[in-house]
């Protein structure tokens, strides 16, 4: 568990570093929102994501997309910490999970017994056709963002902005990438993890223009 810890550290750590770079080749604007200076929010930190999912590691996967996503625009100032900052970010992964959504028969797929569903290998070959296989899958990722204040005034509410969002991304199933066999699981985990990738993308420009977008 401290290994895990330290490496979840290490990750946060290199982001902010590689970010700070300019050998990473990003290159802030620099331009300002005064709508939103108006508001007092001049700077923002971004609390580590909670994961309610059972898919590990995709907090700090969309933790990373929304970290990037808000030093690129630089419409705030993003702080690594919530010291010193004026609001901050929180979000939850509530979804993030595969599901068949495409089928062929097993007849129609080559090689015929890489494809047979587990018991299947006493079945006669005229009767694959009664069996189905997976070929296409579709990701999804729902995430809950918050924008909070840090410091209160009279009258001032903590919360300034929430919203949800979800979205779906298809990949192809291990037996269309021709990876048959007892691969086919891992392939299939793989195909997910880059779809979430740019899922998670995607997601965060909606998130920063749907929370910035406002003021």
């Amino acid at each position: 568990m401290r290994s895990v810890i330290l490496s979840k550290s290490w990750i946060r750590l290199s982001l902010w570093v590689c970010f700070a770079s300019s050998g990473c080749g990003y290159h802030f604007q620099g331009s300002r929102n005064e709508l939103l200076e108006q508001q007092g929010i001049r700077s923002v930190y971004v609390k580590p994501m909670i994961n309610n999912t059972f898919k590990t590691g995709v907090e700090n996967m969309v933790y990373n997309a929304l970290v990037k996503a808000l030093i690129l625009h630089q419409r705030v100032r993003l702080l690594p910490s919530q010291e010193g900052a004026d609001a901050v970010i929180e979000g939850v992964v509530q979804s993030s999970q595969f599901s068949a959504v495409g089928w062929a028969s097993a007849d129609r797929l080559a090689p015929l017994s890489s494809n047979l569903p587990a018991g299947a290998s006493q079945i006669q070959l005229s009767n694959l056709d009664s069996f189905s296989v997976a070929t296409v899958f579709l990701a999804q990722l729902a995430c809950e963002f918050s924008l909070n204040r840090m410091h209160l005034k009279p009258g001032e509410k903590r919360k300034i902005w929430s919203s949800a969002f979800s979205l779906n991304k298809p990949f192809p199933a291990s037996n269309q990438l021709d990876v048959p066999g007892t691969t086919s699981a891992l392939i299939n985990e793989s195909e997910f993890e880059r779809a979430l990738g740019e899922l998670a993308t995607g997601m965060m420009a909606d998130v920063h223009e749907s929370m910035l977008g406002m003021f």
